[in-house]
């Protein structure tokens, strides 16, 4: 096969884009159907996860933190929505993880108004350590909240981004996995309120960008303990 023939066979961003679209959707599949709120946290944790990699402050999978605990971080600020706080969204610098994600949303999220940035910043830090360990506390109503542990949801989805999407580079995985949670959040917004799908979605990747993962050490060690 020649270079050319090889470039061609590549998968393309977009193909790269459904493929964990539709992993996501497979992975929180029930009998009664994909539970949105559960689709946005899993594609929300994978962003976040994803978020550590390109700041590249520490591995996700392998670390001297314990899982679970606050990594607080200003460069991972600056990922997100740049290096200076802002209050406005539109103030945000267009290269910000949130400004991405807000700029593919705008024409579908129109006439819903998009969190405070404050607020999302806020919720977190003023309930670090006070939510059940493996969780996040979140504004949105307890029926909206995800049944799905964030914790666990990096932690086993990991493995299926790096062999099938995360084939180049992180700043191009980052861009496809932004990619698909936006794809996520305009095919489920008729399901669910989008002032709180929003809300779920930049609280879990502020939240989960500054959670230390889950590693395979780790596991295996809470793994031991369950069988003493």
């Amino acid at each position: 096969m020649g270079i050319f023939d090889f470039l061609n066979s590549k998968p393309s961003v977009e193909k790269l884009t459904r493929r964990i679209v539709n992993f996501v959707y497979n992975a929180v599949q029930t009998e009664k159907g994909v539970r949105v709120e559960d689709a946005i946290c899993v594609m929300a944790t994978i962003v976040a996860e994803r978020c550590i990699t390109t700041a590249n402050e520490f591995s996700i999978y392998e670390h001297d933190f314990e899982p679970g605990s606050a990594v607080f971080s200003e460069k991972m600020n600056e990922l997100l929505v740049g290096p200076v706080a802002v209050d406005h969204w539109n103030d945000l610098p267009p290269e910000s993880v949130f400004a991405r994600i807000k700029r593919k949303l705008n024409s579908h999220f129109d006439k819903v108004p998009f969190p405070s940035l404050q607020t999302i910043f806020e919720t977190y830090a003023k309930n670090v350590g006070a939510s059940e360990w493996g969780y996040l506390t979140l504004s949105v109503p307890d029926e909206n909240k995800p049944f799905i542990l964030p914790l666990q949801a990096g932690y086993e989805t990991r493995k299926y981004v790096d062999q099938n999407i995360n084939l180049e580079s992180d700043e191009k995985t980052l861009r496809i996995v932004i990619n698909a949670l936006c794809h996520i959040l305009i095919e489920t917004k008729t399901a669910l309120d989008a002032s709180i799908s929003l809300a779920l979605t930049f609280e879990i990747i502020n939240g989960m960008s500054k959670t230390a993962t889950m590693t395979d050490k780790k596991m295996m060690e809470l793994q031991a303990e369950m069988k003493k």
